[in-house]
This record gives C-alpha cells, structure tokens and sequence, in this order.
C-alpha cells in the first residue's frame, strides 16, 4: 500500500477482496485467504467491513459465504421478515433481519 494509507483507500481495498473472494471463477483457498486478508485489513485500520458485505462472512469459521456453494441463505417471512444464512462448513446458522 502507497505510504500514507486513508480510510477509504483501505475500505476500498476491503471491498476489492471481497468482491474477489465471491466471484465464482475464484477457488475456495484464495477465497477463504482474501476475507482472511480484508478482516486484517480492517482490524488494523480500525475499518468496518460494509454491512452488505460482511454478511457474507460466517460468524464462526469466519470463512467465505457464496450462496449455494458454501451457504445457504433462505427468506423467511414469519415471525418477522429475515434472513436465514446457514454455513455449510461448520453448520452454524444465523439470522439476519430487514
């Protein structure tokens, strides 16, 4: 990274990995390194992870979520309109409301 380093190079650079990590042509391993690598960035930083991107990082084994490859997302409407994400690596399963 260039020397002086600004919060929105860094989030911008989250996003970058991100993005790379769910693309479908990209293996699992380097998937799996580049939200490894975008979770350092922003602990380091003190940067957040967007919203609409960390939810596709398991809580748990904090590893990459694609949907039906390595997670299942269902839209459940009752009792409350939510979102249920189910790793299935490690079976943990969260819910995610809107």
């Amino acid at each position: 990274m260039a020397k002086y380093v600004t919060k929105r190079m860094v989030e911008r650079e989250i996003i970058r990995l991100i993005k790379l990590a769910l693309d479908i042509n990209t293996p699992l391993e380097y998937a799996d390194r580049y939200v490894y690598l975008a979770r350092r960035f922003s602990m380091h930083y003190r940067v957040k992870i967007p919203d609409s991107y960390r939810m596709f990082i398991c809580k748990k084994c904090k590893g990459v979520l694609r949907p039906g490859e390595t997670a299942l997302f269902r839209v459940v409407a009752k009792p409350k309109k939510h979102i249920v994400i189910k790793c299935l690596r490690c079976g943990y399963t969260y819910r995610k409301t809107y």
